[in-house]
């Protein structure tokens, strides 16, 4: 019984080093072979490779708390985002493949222009922020903000135009 457990110990200690890979087959033998036997000189060289999920795979959580699956890929603000939807509207959820975090859409948008945009006044509300910088926000939620991204950074009026997100975590504590 001694020697069993000796035996046993032994082997648990030792195990299987880095550099051989013990199979059994199906007659009970031990057969003990080099790891690197069955990797070449070029797979040791290969770097690791790291699984992202595809878009499709990415569940989206909307107003109401629940998932849904991801169906787009689209960029703006020079970074790539999956979503449910091409429209963006306010308060909808998105990913952001660059960061892998989730975002909110604020439902506002920044420009840079050596002008005040006053004829965006019908959809937005404008507000100065800095000199030749307006934020605009959107007077309705369900206005396209993708569409109205795509076709302020296509006017060569606004140098600079971007889609206000909010990554700040959601705060699931209730206050009393």
């Amino acid at each position: 019984m001694k020697k069993i457990i000796i035996v046993a110990l032994f082997t648990a200690l030792n195990g299987c080093s880095a550099d051989e890979t013990t199979k059994f087959s199906d007659n009970g033998e031990t057969i003990t072979s080099p790891a690197s036997a069955t990797l070449t000189a070029d797979d040791k060289n290969k770097p690791k490779e790291t699984i992202v999920k595809s878009p499709d795979s990415i569940n989206l959580k909307n107003k109401n708390g629940s998932f849904e699956q991801s169906k787009y890929t689209i960029q703006f603000n020079k970074q790539k985002f999956t979503t449910k939807s091409r429209v963006l509207k306010a308060n909808q959820s998105v990913y952001n493949l660059d960061i892998n975090s989730f975002g909110m859409i604020k439902g506002s948008l920044v420009v840079v222009s050596t002008i005040e945009p006053k004829e965006l006044q019908p959809d937005f509300d404008i507000k100065k922020l800095a000199d030749d910088t307006y934020q605009l926000t959107a007077k309705s939620a369900e206005l396209d903000l993708y569409y109205w991204y795509t076709k302020l950074s296509g006017d060569p009026r606004y140098s600079a135009v971007e889609l206000e997100i909010d990554y700040s975590p959601k705060n699931e504590l209730k206050t009393y």
